[in-house]
């Protein structure tokens, strides 16, 4: 490369003059390159270069390439590094619109490691640490109460058991001479006193059995130097800031962040949502290869069981080891990582309406006894809400339902442990969940997949009349019709919900055929939903020998007959009548119903959600004409009922489609109501929602009208 430059010379005179000079660009650097060898400065730096080069790799070979073994081996001489999980908070629990149902409350474990002081410094401090503990009503370990109440009293458990309170006295006594000497709950409080802990006399006794308290847990389970025990299991922030203002006093007490299930006003949605509480032995030995301990809380029944997995997070680790000074350090952290949050299909204002409502309803229907058919004992029922179109459950309301906080106490709690004896003992069973483990007779409301099954066999047509005069007379056995409605087709058959129509349709028809049309309906069949559900029974040939196993009896025309008005074993729970119904209103799709909208992680990613699950259906091999045919039966139900008329006359006509059920219980003869039952959907010609009620005897299917119009006034924002 060719540059010109600017040169300077001097002429003869002596004076300067400057031209250009053609000259090599390499000239230049050539020149700069000499002079820089001829620098000492060069050659430091580079030495500096070369030295720092040798340094980094060596850097990259210990931190990088073998810094775990090199992490391992620096600790070698200090001991063993000893890992402590770090709780992670479960995940939200919300409704459709995300109003939050269960979620945590942070709160403090207090953890005791050992130091090597006095003995009677420590008991001073544990005295101190009961003391803090009960001031503010924290939650501590005492294994000691599970034996000694108090310095004069058995615990409850052992107060009648002789054999417990020998296992007790075996446990603490150092020789079997002194086990003679322990005859009572104050002699085992003076012996461990005076000779097990040595404990200082000028405490009072009750000084002294809140020494014993943390004693008696270092005594059954050792205190390390290094890995600390837990001594307070729900603790206040008022607690931990003690502890760390009076640090001086507490040596070997430290505090970690931990949480706790709370659940928000959540009473109407208990049997959905469900509760957790302890891990038993049979779980955590299917479980702990998942991770879980012994000492883990889980969820039990809803969705708290059925999203355990989401739910549960990913707890942290620290480890920890001893330097060479003594001193607890942190050898490396990984923090938790919280449960995912559960979004469910419930809308929970409308889930709590339906409830009230629900209550409301049976109380009205108690308190309306008449001696005749109503014997006011309606006390319990379901109510169950779903998107027709979709699957998405909406309302799943049962009652009586009861409060899943009480799950949520520890059994130092005494009240709230007699409450869940209560609840499992309570004769009226508020723990069942009534929605899809209630199994009941249906009734009439089974009617509608009777004149199905008649169209679609071609045992009848919608022309077709059978004449009721009151009564049928079916293998030498009389059934009774509910009035005699003469001459009728199948659409005032259902409006009329004539007994005699529908015999004669099913026996036209056959029990085998009738069974295959109700489980095309999922009827007597598991719906799918996430929580536990109950099958339920339909009547068939096999059902009789579960029903009757003893008896020699052979099905007959008569037992298809009361098969046909749904009455004789089908016991069908509201999930399935209520997805049955669903299945009528949108033209024979049977969809799946489900309580889970999404799953998302804490910050908000979407894990999963219900697209699929309301795309899911099965369209049931019935035609358009024949479903076209059940619905007008259904709509003129409520234009023919004056107690229909009644319940729904804030609705335009035609707007709901209903079938009512009054199923007998067998023992109205004895002052026992029948049950209430009701299926119904609306709009009539486009339809949103299906409503499936059953009242424990409620008397009447008319009686569960007025519930379904508040519901359907309450969703349609009337």
């Amino acid at each position: 490369m060719i540059i010109w430059v600017w040169d300077t010379m001097k002429n003869e005179n002596n004076k300067e003059i400057t031209h250009n000079v053609k000259k090599d660009h390499w000239y230049g650097i050539g020149q700069r390159l000499l002079a820089l060898v001829k620098d000492r400065s060069f050659y430091l730096g580079v030495l500096l270069v070369l030295l720092m080069g040798v340094l980094t790799i060596k850097l990259y070979n210990l931190q990088v390439v073998r810094g775990d073994e090199y992490k391992e081996l620096a600790h070698i001489s200090t001991g063993p590094v000893v890992s402590m999980s770090i709780d992670a908070p479960r995940g939200n629990i919300y409704d459709r619109n995300g109003v939050l149902i269960a979620t945590n409350r942070q709160s403090y474990k207090i953890l005791m490691s050992n130091k090597d002081n006095p003995q009677s410094e420590r008991d001073a401090m544990y005295l101190k640490m009961i003391n803090i503990f009960e001031k503010n009503g924290d939650t501590y370990v005492n294994e000691l109460g599970k034996y000694l109440a108090s310095a004069t009293q058995w615990s409850s458990s052992l107060a009648d058991n002789e054999d417990k309170q020998a296992d007790f006295i075996n446990r603490i006594a150092k020789k079997k001479s002194h086990r003679e000497r322990i005859k009572s709950a104050a002699d085992a409080f003076d012996y461990l006193r005076t000779e097990r802990f040595a404990i200082d006399p000028l405490y009072s006794d009750e000084d002294a059995y809140k020494i014993m308290i943390l004693r008696y847990q270092t005594f059954s389970f050792g205190l390390s130097n290094l890995l600390p025990t837990v001594i307070g299991t729900d603790c206040c922030r008022d607690t931990v800031s003690e502890i760390e203002s009076r640090y001086f006093e507490f040596p070997g007490i430290t505090s970690e962040l931990t949480y706790f299930r709370e659940y928000v006003d959540c009473e109407a949605a208990s049997h959905i949502v469900g509760y957790v509480r302890a891990i038993n032995s049979e779980e955590y030995n299917a479980m702990k290869g998942d991770g879980y301990t012994i000492n883990d809380i889980i969820g039990k029944i809803g969705i708290e069981k059925t999203c355990e997995e989401q739910l549960r997070g990913k707890n942290g680790e620290r480890k920890i080891y001893l330097d060479t000074s003594g001193n607890i350090r942190e050898y490396s952290y990984t923090p938790p990582v919280p449960g995912n949050d559960v979004y469910l299909t419930i809308d929970y204002r409308f889930q709590q309406n339906c409830v009230e409502y629900l209550a409301d309803t049976i109380q009205t229907i108690a308190s309306s006894a008449d001696g005749i058919k109503n014997f006011g004992d309606a006390n319990a029922g379901s109510a169950v809400v779903m998107k027709v179109k979709t699957g998405e459950v909406l309302a799943s309301a049962n009652y009586p339902n009861y409060d899943n906080s009480i799950f949520l106490e520890p059994s130092s709690n005494k009240e709230a442990q007699q409450a869940i004896t209560d609840l499992f003992t309570d004769i009226n069973s508020p723990s069942l969940n009534r929605a899809t483990q209630g199994l009941y007779p249906v009734g009439s409301t089974f009617k509608p997949v009777v004149a199905v099954a008649a169209l679609m066999e071609q045992a009848i047509t919608t022309k077709t009349e059978i004449q009721c005069q009151g009564s049928i007379t079916i293998f030498e056995q009389k059934h009774h019709c509910l009035s005699k409605h003469g001459n009728l087709a199948l659409t005032e058959a259902l409006a009329r919900s004539c007994n005699v129509y529908f015999m004669e349709s099913g026996i036209r028809v056959g029990v085998d055929t009738l069974d295959y049309w109700a489980k095309s309906f999922g009827l007597g069949e598991k719906t799918g939903i996430e929580i536990s559900e109950y099958a339920g029974y339909r009547n068939n040939e096999e059902t009789m020998k579960i029903k009757e196993p003893d008896s020699y009896h052979v099905w007959s025309d008569s037992d298809t007959a009361q098969a046909s008005i749904g009455q004789l074993y089908n016991l069908f729970t509201p999930m399935q009548l209520c997805r049955y119904t669903c299945a009528l209103a949108n033209g024979g799709y049977l969809n799946q119903p489900h309580l889970i909208s999404s799953i998302r992680t804490f910050n908000g990613n979407v894990v999963s959600d219900d697209a699929a699950k309301q795309l899911s259906f099965e369209k049931i091999a019935v035609t358009d004409a024949v479903i076209g045919n059940v619905k007008d039966g259904m709509i003129e139900m409520v234009n023919l009922s004056s107690k229909a008329r009644v319940a729904f006359k804030d609705f335009p006509e035609g707007f709901v489609a209903a079938k009512t059920g009054t199923p007998e219980t067998g023992l109205e003869a004895f002052g026992q109501s029948s049950h209430s039952v009701l299926i119904c959907y609306a709009p009539a010609n486009d339809p949103e929602i299906a409503v499936a009620i059953v009242i424990e005897h409620g008397a009447s299917g008319g009686n569960s009208l007025s519930l379904a119009a508040e519901i359907m006034k309450d969703y349609f924002g009337m």
